[in-house]
């Protein structure tokens, strides 16, 4: 065998060394994906900057000021975080790294990494926040950590919590793909879909949106980081309309322009023209035109297009003559930024009820651009999205002055023509199209989205936290201050100091659901001295809030003292749209003296779309007062454990309690949904809740 020199071998044993440096950085910062720029170049900190305030205190600083600040807080990202092998590694002091540049639309990659206890996240815009946890902490799971990286955690009014818990181990690498379009965030962890179009609210200011443009963040949160691979797309304008025209099935919409001539349309005709598929105002013309047709309750959407100080509008409910502004209801379509408009009322502003009611400004694409706007009417709500973004949610009901005084006739008109109101410039309007509310009723997604338990039961609560669930309170949606809902000695703790429910993120079908629960002393509000009152709502569907404002389109496993194994059918609205959200199902019914149906085997079959269906020896005298429990009633006495079962084999539902089959329904539709633990005023606590395969549910002993 050959032998080599000390220095061939000290040689070979660099270039290995080089080799494998190489490739690890070159693992470590895969190419960005094509159409992608990097942000990273996993070398140093070149495109980065040190963080400065937040986007308010910025905007309040003068440039001396912030100059200074940068450079200081440049110093500190020099001094915290660095580059170590293509990756970019934060020591856990400091302050968060920015890009230097800001963003509007865009999709981005970035793989991150954190150690045990690790919390961090993704600003987008210069606002938090894609959070970044050890979902495995306990610590953490006050906060919800358990539900899994992706949340949107500072959201109040709009989803918080993922789709689904995708992290891996922490210390191993995980990848989030972000898109921003307006206000909306989709996000996929390891390529799970986390969250779907969901608005990102602004935390520094919870009376705006989020802001049009700003920088991206990796979050200090006291915490060693690691993050790589960080490459993003900025979505050009003509996309972004297309994404944004997309988010409702285009079936939804008939076209109110066939982008060819006006054929449909009434008015001033002769003021307006046809130029490359546009609906044009001819220069100096100011006419109305509108729709042979009139509409009640609909969403609107199109793309416009404004020259340089551009003036225009939308009329709503117009009657066909008269003032749009006066006799109707005027949008506003302006050049915000042109420096004539400077001293306008704020009432007169883009997007704004004309003289009524104000829209938020800054949302606008520079002028040239095509925007894309939506309306909505319900009744007297009226809500403008321009460009993806809330820029205007009102009800005119509530609006008791105009800029020049009284509130003008048109404001309360309930139905009429939708129309274009000219303003002298030639502002472009195309692919208009409206939908009509509340239109059919709504069709319940494919039952294959909904899973069942196959070997063993799926336990919707597993003793420790709150994992694939989150909340829906009435009067605060998707937040939960009250701690309504928490975990306690095993148990979910339901205080009851509200309205809501806690829900399944998993549509589920074909099961055997077992809850064991029991009452707790406190009761609330209106509630306070009468029965008390909860629920399993079982295959919930649509939106939330889509039943009474408070819970989901369902049927109902009744909880409540004497009545414990009701069926109540609870067909919803959209709170939108108004679009119903058909429930319905059918039972064998007697009525009992008070003429309410009562379950019975072998009674008069009966369909019921609303309604509810007594179990099956629901005491007569039953009164909605505390402690109530009637002469025959099968659940346990108060303080004592109960269990309810559902048994919810396709269409087909039987609802027993503490063994007795006590109620039963067929043609359950839909036959599959969610299911929502109720907060009804009352205190509650849950210790199983599970769904075992159909025919393997244990019969063993309740235990108290």
């Amino acid at each position: 065998m050959r032998r080599i020199g000390p220095m061939a071998f000290a040689t070979l044993v660099m270039l290995s060394l080089t080799i494998g440096i190489q490739s690890a950085q070159s693992t470590a910062n895969a190419a960005a994906p094509e159409g992608f720029t990097p942000l990273f170049n996993g070398t140093d900190l070149s495109g980065w900057k040190g963080l400065v305030g937040n986007p308010k205190t910025r905007a309040a600083m003068s440039a001396d000021e912030l100059a200074a600040a940068q450079k200081e807080a440049d110093q500190v990202m020099r001094d915290h975080w660095s580059v170590e092998d293509g990756t970019l590694k934060f020591d856990g002091k400091g302050k968060s790294l920015c890009t230097d540049k800001d963003y509007g639309d865009f999709e981005m990659y970035v793989d991150w990494k954190i150690l045990e206890g690790g919390d961090s996240g993704i600003y987008l815009r210069g606002s938090p926040q894609i959070q970044i946890w050890d979902t495995e902490f306990e610590n953490y799971f006050r906060h919800g950590a358990e539900n899994g990286s992706g949340a949107l955690w500072n959201n109040q009014k709009n989803p918080r919590f993922p789709l689904a818990k995708a992290d891996k181990p922490v210390g191993q690498w995980n990848k989030f793909y972000i898109r921003m379009v307006g206000e909306r965030v989709t996000v996929k962890l390891n390529g799970t879909l986390v969250f779907d179009d969901v608005v990102m609210e602004n935390i520094w200011d919870r009376g705006l949106p989020i802001y049009p443009r700003g920088q991206i963040e990796l979050q200090n949160h006291g915490n060693t980081l690691y993050f790589r691979d960080i490459s993003i797309r900025e979505i050009p304008t003509e996309e972004a309309n297309e994404i944004l025209a997309a988010r409702e099935p285009s079936d939804f919409f008939t076209p109110i322009f066939n982008g060819k001539d006006l054929t449909g349309w009434k008015g001033a005709l002769d003021e307006h023209e046809v130029v490359d598929g546009a609906i044009v105002c001819k220069p100096g013309k100011a006419g109305t035109i509108f729709t042979e047709k009139e509409y009640s309750d609909f969403v609107a959407q199109f793309e416009f297009k404004l020259p340089p100080g551009g003036n225009h509008g939308l009329t709503l409910r117009y009657p066909g003559s008269g003032a749009p502004h006066l006799d109707g209801l005027e949008l506003q379509i302006l050049d915000n930024e042109d420096p004539k408009y400077a001293k306008l009322d704020p009432r007169q502003y883009h997007g704004s009820v004309y003289g009524l009611a104000a829209a938020h400004r800054g949302y606008l694409r520079p002028t040239g651009e095509w925007n894309f706007q939506k309306v909505t009417m319900v009744g007297s709500n009226v809500k403008v999205e321009l460009n993806g973004t809330t820029i205007l949610e009102t009800d005119l009901s509530t609006i008791k002055e105009s800029k020049d005084g009284a509130v003008p006739p048109g404001a309360k008109r309930k139905s009429g023509h939708f129309g274009l109101c000219g303003h002298n410039d030639p502002v472009a309007i195309r692919n208009l199209q409206i939908r009509e509310l509340p239109g059919e009723p709504a069709t319940p997604p494919s039952r294959d989205v909904a899973i069942s338990p196959t070997d063993g039961p799926i336990k919707l609560f597993n003793g420790r936290n709150l994992e694939g669930f989150y909340t829906w309170i009435r009067d605060t949606a998707y937040a939960d201050p009250r701690k309504i809902f928490t975990v306690k000695d095993g148990m979910i703790h339901i205080t009851g100091d509200g309205w809501g429910g806690l829900i399944t993120n998993q549509m589920y079908r074909d099961y055997h659901l077992i809850i064991e629960f029991k009452w707790g002393e406190r009761t609330w509000s209106t509630r306070e001295d009468r029965a008390r009152d909860g629920g399993v709502l079982l295959h919930c569907w649509g939106p939330d809030g889509g039943y009474a404002k408070t819970w989901m389109a369902s049927i109902e496993a009744q909880i409540i003292e004497g009545g414990v194994g009701d069926i109540l059918v609870l067909t919803g609205t959209d709170p939108e749209t108004g679009q119903v959200l058909p429930t319905s199902l059918s039972a064998e019914i007697t009525k009992d003296r008070d003429g309410e149906k009562i379950w019975k085997k072998g009674g008069e079959m009966t369909s019921l779309s609303r309604g509810r269906v007594n179990w099956l020896k629901r005491d007569v005298d039953w009164a909605d007062k505390i402690d109530f429990r009637g002469k025959d009633d099968v659940e346990s006495p108060f303080g004592e454990w109960t269990r309810m079962e559902v048994i919810a084999d396709g269409d087909h539902l039987i609802y027993k309690v503490n063994g007795v089959v006590i109620n039963e329904a067929f043609d359950a539709s839909p036959s599959f949904g969610k299911l929502l633990l109720q907060t009804e005023l009352a205190e509650m606590f849950v210790r199983r809740y599970e769904l075992w395969p159909l025919g393997k549910a244990p019969n063993d002993e309740l235990k108290q």
